[in-house]
């Protein structure tokens, strides 16, 4: 069974609706594709941001196992990725995208995989905004000071930030296209195939148009946030929220929001033209579907924006659809994770054989609780001591706990689904709430022993540090 993995970068599962709700953008093909699919309703990524959780995804690890987060910017543990898994059982392996997480220069994050190609935009030429954008990012900024940027010498670190820059212009329909023509190839070679997909057009600056970071000028309306937009957009990619006194405007806020409305609508007409034209060339009659968000992103709730510092609900519940081409369509409440993608992947091998992963009712009663976890942005050393600590949460049914150092915060996403009224308690107040909701006993235990050792963790960490 061939497997393709599309992972649509910054979605949030709030922002996805059946089109019934003015406040949200409309996902026709999103939501049809949820009727055909197996619909998790309740997943939750293992991390806020792209590294860490797309390893959680390609290893089955949490990121405080796998290691690869933002104190470490790569995996080198030994657990192998369903990537080296398929290619050893005769699979091509290949990535499609533009991100930069993914263009080798990061250890490990794409090991097994064959071949790597990176989609770029078409259209030439560069725009002030994109050269702004790519020196804002910390991780370049600390490798041009650190090499000497500009220097006759660092031509190739001039050539990075150019590339980077064009990266932030809309290109997913190439990348798309892209993958119709690999899919194809594979099916000429007769070899069965694992794409995994990083669309990129969601993600921050959110572009509001098919070809470009900017909306048309003919249109006097749009004007407010053409103006505002290149001043706006570098602070945010300059983590400057995690600083103390930031503040953002309700009017920019809201023309962000609006930004990334856009995108999602446009992705969605990307999806609708890829997977029909997929489906008239056969291409999914024998492949495994999965379209999910690696992360969520947020737009001022609990006090920060894009994805960082948070495992709240808008940054790590995301959409997970699996269409398998021999199961029925299927809405699912259960809370799952997306680090279990790693036990669908490697279940392709065996043809599909969906026992033993989310798909499966018996293993989503075995493992009711989602963990997710956060390792702070060590290098933004003027970061508020609120944003300066690990966090781990643990999501059970409607009950969630987060974990700030000796602070527990506990809440019933059912009733406080934005997450504004935390309760304080205890992790045996967690446990508590897990027997009370019938929570499978040993799945409990263990989701109990972790946050305990998490918080032993942070605790002699913020000891150390003090």
């Amino acid at each position: 069974m061939n497997v393709l993995l599309l992972v649509i970068d910054s979605l949030r599962a709030s922002a996805l609706s059946d089109g019934t709700d003015p406040g949200l953008p409309d996902t026709p093909f999103l939501t049809e594709l949820a009727r055909s699919s197996t619909h998790f309703t309740r997943a939750y990524a293992a991390e806020c941001w792209t590294l860490p959780a797309h390893c959680s995804m390609f290893t089955g690890l949490l990121p405080s196992e796998h290691g690869a987060h933002f104190q470490t910017m790569g995996y080198v543990g030994s657990q192998p990725t369903a990537a080296e898994i398929l290619s050893a059982a005769g699979y091509h392996t290949e990535i499609v995208t533009r991100n930069s997480i993914f263009d080798g220069s990061m250890p490990g994050i794409t090991r097994g995989f064959r071949r790597n190609a990176t989609v770029l935009s078409s259209r030439s030429g560069l725009n002030p905004l994109s050269i702004m954008l790519a020196l804002t990012k910390p991780r370049f900024r600390r490798q041009i000071l650190t090499s000497g940027f500009f220097h006759p010498l660092q031509r190739q670190n001039r050539a990075f930030v150019r590339t980077f820059a064009r990266a932030t212009v809309p290109a997913d329909r190439e990348a798309l296209d892209h993958l119709l023509m690999s899919m194809d190839q594979s099916r000429s070679r007769r070899q069965p195939f694992f794409f995994f997909c990083n669309l990129y057009d969601v993600h921050a600056p959110y572009p509001p148009v098919e070809t470009s970071l900017f909306r048309p000028l003919r249109d006097p309306r749009t004007w407010p946030e053409t103006l505002a937009m290149p001043f706006v957009l570098p602070k945010l990619g300059a983590h400057a929220y995690l600083r103390d006194g930031f503040s953002l405007g309700e009017t920019a806020r809201r023309l962000l929001l609006a930004r990334y409305h856009r995108a999602i609508e446009l992705m969605d007409a990307k999806l609708a033209a890829f997977y029909a034209a997929a489906s008239a060339a056969g291409l999914l009659d024998d492949t495994l579907l999965i379209v999910t968000g690696d992360h969520g992103e947020a737009f001022g709730e609990h006090g920060v924006y894009l994805h960082d510092a948070s495992v709240h609900e808008e940054n790590v519940h995301v959409p997970l659809m699996v269409r398998h081409p021999e199961r029925p369509g299927e809405s699912v409440d259960d809370v799952v994770s997306t680090r279990d993608l790693f036990g669908i992947l490697c279940a392709a091998a065996r043809n599909g054989d969906p026992r033993g992963t989310i798909l499966d009712p018996a293993y989503r009663a075995a493992h009711p609780i989602a963990v997710a976890e956060h390792f702070h942005y060590a290098a933004a050393r003027d970061a508020h001591p609120r944003h300066r600590r690990n966090l781990v949460a643990a999501i059970a049914r409607d009950h969630k706990v987060i974990i700030r150092g000796d602070e527990v915060e506990i809440y019933d996403t059912a009733r406080d689904p934005g997450e504004l009224a935390p309760a304080r308690g205890s992790i045996d107040d967690f446990a508590a709430t897990c027997r009370s909701a019938r929570v499978a006993p040993p799945a409990s235990a263990a989701a109990v022993h972790h946050l305990r050792a998490f918080q032993a963790q942070l605790s002699r960490a913020v000891g150390l540090a003090a």
